[in-house]
């Protein structure tokens, strides 16, 4: 793989880490529809060590740490009848000491490109179980305005604009059990400074399939194992296929507290299980602090 090809690999993993994996990625009960004209500022911190580097499944030896932080703020309305959630997303942070096969690449830092969102729920029924049973869409819609320089190999900002769907299913299964599903499908903008600053990258749809099984363990407790996929999003430069997809699978264990009625804290430990392109994540640890106001 020439240094060239490399560089343009590392850059489509830097802006997928941020956006694709600290955006759209969910915590358990992230669905759970709160009253109209509840506002909530929901602020993440995520660590990631990569380790090792995958094209069509074979590793080169390569290493990246990353620190993300997110403000989300989140507004609950009906709009048509509908809960709806009118918010925004803030991703900042930082991407460093990222090797691969022996080139040391540069370290990225500062903001992210924004998103602008809003979730519509067409089955709302809290009343169902503990975890409540709810179908909702989120259109998420990724703004490239994030920090970006197209001699980078590692940068924060995609330099395209993103569109995600996501459907959200809640359904309990058994008193404390519940059963959430996600799946998402990420249409791709052209990126026309990439590789060497002057080609253009273009990308095909992607998709993510997120599932939790959580069990509630009363009203201010509860615990969830998850599995997340990624598939699809091949990539190709100047027409020229890199054979880089976003095919991987990953494993998370995640346990949320309520520590006051309008403050709630959460953990989340993630490990990749099988990745075919970019870095895998050998641990991730995701913490959130969600405040009703």
């Amino acid at each position: 793989m020439n240094y060239m090809r490399k560089n343009t690999v590392i850059l489509l993993f830097s802006g997928f880490l941020i956006h694709h994996a600290y955006a759209v990625d969910v915590n358990v009960g992230d669905y759970t529809a709160l009253p109209k004209g509840s506002n909530v500022g929901v602020f993440y911190y995520q660590h990631g060590e990569m380790d090792g580097y995958y094209q069509d499944g074979n590793k080169t030896k390569a290493k990246s740490r990353s620190d993300i932080g997110i403000a989300r703020f989140i507004h609950y309305t009906d709009i048509a009848g509908m809960r709806a959630t009118p918010q925004i997303i803030i991703p900042v942070g930082s991407v460093r000491n990222t090797h691969i096969a022996g080139h040391d690449l540069n370290d990225a830092s500062g903001f992210a490109d924004p998103i602008i969102a809003s979730a519509f729920w067409l089955i709302n029924q809290p009343e169902k179980g503990l975890s409540g049973r709810y179908l909702a869409l989120t259109p998420f819609i990724y703004l490239p305005i994030g920090k970006y320089n197209k001699y980078d190999a590692v940068n924060l900002g995609e330099n395209r604009f993103k569109f995600d769907l996501q459907m959200a299913w809640v359904q309990p299964i058994y008193n404390k059990l519940a059963f959430e599903f996600y799946q998402d499908a990420i249409w791709y903008g052209d990126n026309d400074e990439a590789g060497n600053g002057n080609q253009t990258l273009e990308q095909d749809t992607s998709y993510q399939t997120q599932v939790n099984l959580r069990y509630d363990l009363n009203q201010l407790q509860r615990v969830a194992f998850g599995y997340a996929a990624n598939y699809g999003g091949n990539q190709s430069l100047d027409g020229i296929n890199l054979h880089q997809d976003m095919k991987k699978q990953q494993l998370r264990l995640e346990y949320q507290q309520m520590i006051n009625p309008k403050t709630q804290i959460s953990a989340q430990v993630i490990s990749d299980t099988q990745v075919e392109s970019g870095f895998k994540k050998d641990l991730g640890l995701n913490l959130r602090l969600f405040y009703i106001f």
